[in-house]
């Protein structure tokens, strides 16, 4: 009897853009890059949306053809306080 195995769907890991500076994320990433990640989502909620996009644009520049777009999501939720937030989720990936 021979039984297949497939492997367990990848999950991309998620960097929760903060109070830290852009440069500091995009190494983050592209350390977790070089570690085996192949799937990184980018979170950025409120004030961070641009700082968000800032470390797409910096990782874009410095990895270039390597980095891949798979997505971008914009929405929003609502906290705790039943205050809207608002969030973006860019989707990466990279090319093999």
């Amino acid at each position: 009897m021979v039984t297949s195995i497939t492997p367990a769907r990848e999950r991309d890991e998620v960097v929760v853009v903060g109070r830290e500076r852009p440069y500091r994320y995009a190494l983050d990433i592209i350390v977790r890059m070089n570690q085996g990640s192949d799937r990184i989502t980018i979170v950025g909620r409120d004030k961070n949306i641009p700082k968000a996009i800032t470390v797409y644009n910096i990782l874009r520049d410095r990895l270039g053809d390597a980095l891949e777009l798979r997505g971008v999501n914009i929405g929003s939720m609502y906290s705790k306080r039943n205050r809207r937030i608002s969030y973006i989720e860019i989707k990466i990936s990279r090319k093999i």
